[in-house]
């Protein structure tokens, strides 16, 4: 584990060198990050001006869960598609042998080998919503509340990894075959809680796009307080999909043909 953090962090540290040298791209970027979280705060806006929920979410419990939806995003843009949203043609033209002869874990490489640095911005922005969406929920915040839904975040982000990477396997058996932008449509569908969609959408976003574990779970958590069991079927599904996603990752290695075979 201390061998993949390094690593981790001197991916980051290159990837943030190199982006210094184009500079004006952090101001691109920080714009276009805060003209995304205005719309979507003023399109939430809109809605509340006809209602006081949103099946069942106040508008400042939506405003968390709009906060806590951009910082997956920038997690997800910033250390996992670098990587992935290229993986179908490397399987394609065999460019994963010089990957898989680096004396790492090989999944961690494909993975998390590279990242977009910029991307981070995102992550500061959704906290800085975050923040103004618990202002007026101040009173009713619990410590144990943000401990779960940190912890809900944290398994959140594993599962968004894992399903990630079985979606990029599928490369192995049917390499013209790419799920990504499918993804990305249900990805989007985080931005609302989960109980406005129809329960069979509902469950499509919680076992098979893990949409559910990175927006609506956390933010409940977070504004209307957790529980030991909720904490404990996160952590239980984490470890699950990250089980999962190493057996489907190492069944497609055996199908993997090098540029040199």
């Amino acid at each position: 584990m201390r061998r993949a953090l390094r690593l981790i962090w001197a991916t980051v540290a290159v990837a943030m060198q190199r982006e210094l040298a184009q500079r004006a791209n952090l101001a691109f970027v920080a714009a276009q990050t805060l003209l995304t979280s205005a719309a979507g705060l003023l399109a939430v806006g809109v809605v509340f001006t006809q209602t006081e929920t949103l099946a069942g979410w106040r508008l400042e419990e939506v405003i968390v869960l709009l906060g806590l939806f951009q910082v997956m995003s920038g997690l997800l843009e910033a250390f996992i598609e670098p990587n992935l949203s290229w993986f179908v043609s490397k399987v394609i033209s065999g460019e994963l042998d010089d990957l898989l002869l680096k004396p790492v874990p090989s999944l961690l490489m494909v993975s998390m080998g590279s990242c977009q640095p910029w991307a981070l911005v995102q992550v500061v922005v959704g906290l800085a919503v975050v923040a103004a969406g618990l202002a007026p929920l101040a009173e009713s915040v619990t410590a144990s509340g943000v401990l779960s839904a940190l912890l809900v975040l944290a398994a959140g982000a594993v599962v968004t990894w894992a399903s990630r990477v079985v979606l990029a396997s599928l490369a192995f058996w049917a390499p013209g075959m790419d799920p990504t932008v499918l993804y990305h449509a249900f990805w989007q569908l985080g931005r609302y809680p989960l109980s406005v969609y129809h329960p069979a959408v509902q469950r499509l976003l919680t076992w098979v796009v893990p949409v559910a574990f990175i927006t609506s779970v956390p933010a409940a958590a977070l504004t209307r307080g957790g529980s030991p069991a909720l904490v404990l079927g996160s952590i239980v599904a984490a470890a699950g999909a990250a089980l999962v996603a190493l057996w489907v990752w190492r069944r497609g290695l055996r199908r993997y043909t090098s540029a040199t075979s």
